[in-house]
């Protein structure tokens, strides 16, 4: 699979982190690998992942692009009540 490392990376984030939005998320990969992702293949990544879900929308507003939503996710929990 092409975006095994980038997935695994991903849930070992949000494992730490709890919560994060997708701009935190793409800014940590971005950071913390070599070649990084896009934002396309981020959010690709994150909608199919089985592992993941979204639990929210934020409101972010930006000088040029004026308001927008962005999406809050987690590592789902599977039964059990733990992350995984």
């Amino acid at each position: 699979m092409r975006t095994t490392r980038l997935r695994e990376r991903i849930k070992r984030f949000l494992a730490e982190k709890g919560e994060a939005n997708t701009t935190e998320i793409l800014e940590h990969v971005n950071t913390t690998t070599r070649h990084g992702t896009t934002p396309q293949q981020l959010g690709n990544v994150l909608s199919k992942d089985k592992d993941i879900e979204k639990v929210a929308t934020t409101k972010r507003g930006g000088a040029l692009s004026g308001r927008y939503d962005i999406c809050v996710w987690r590592l789902r929990h599977h039964g059990t009540g733990e992350l995984h």
